[in-house]
């Protein structure tokens, strides 16, 4: 009786916490300033390694989307952690909660080449159903045109 009302606990966290993170679409992080560039050979290298930002940005969505569910949760049975390095990047620690519910992030950048996820830890971690597998895209906030007529750069 203990073990299914445990895994109704862990199942409810991670519903909830899933609900909390379709609430970041549309949300703003201050991480990183690109400025204009100021030729256009600068603007072209630019466009072809904006996406190099991934990892860096990818941390910081990891560790905005951990703070975002502690603030969100109600839960006084543990707390949302991030592990880094670790699987998954986001555990419900729980001395009560079996297992701990979690979340693993992946960062997307819509304008590169491709989507990719790779897991390096087995997929047996995916068969007591507790961890979920967010896809979170990431956009700048700013897209860079050059305009070819007036031969400036400006920010939109």
């Amino acid at each position: 009786m203990i073990r299914l009302m445990t895994s109704r606990l862990y199942k409810s966290i991670l519903e909830n916490a899933s609900r909390n993170i379709c609430h970041i679409s549309g949300r703003t992080l201050d991480i990183v300033d690109v400025k204009k560039p100021s030729t256009i050979e600068y603007a072209v290298q630019l466009s072809k390694v904006i996406s190099k930002l991934s990892p860096l940005i990818g941390n910081m969505i990891e560790f905005s989307t951990v703070d975002l569910l502690n603030q969100e949760s109600i839960n006084t049975l543990g707390k949302w952690v991030r592990q880094d390095p670790g699987f998954p990047d986001a555990l419900f620690k729980s001395a009560i909660v079996s297992p701990n519910p979690g979340i693993e992030i992946k960062a997307w950048f819509p304008f590169a080449t491709e989507i990719t996820a790779r897991f390096k830890d087995s997929v047996k971690l995916f068969e007591s159903d507790h961890i979920n597998v967010a896809l979170i895209a990431w956009l700048p906030e700013f897209v860079i045109i050059w305009e070819t007529e007036s031969n400036r750069c400006t920010c939109c």
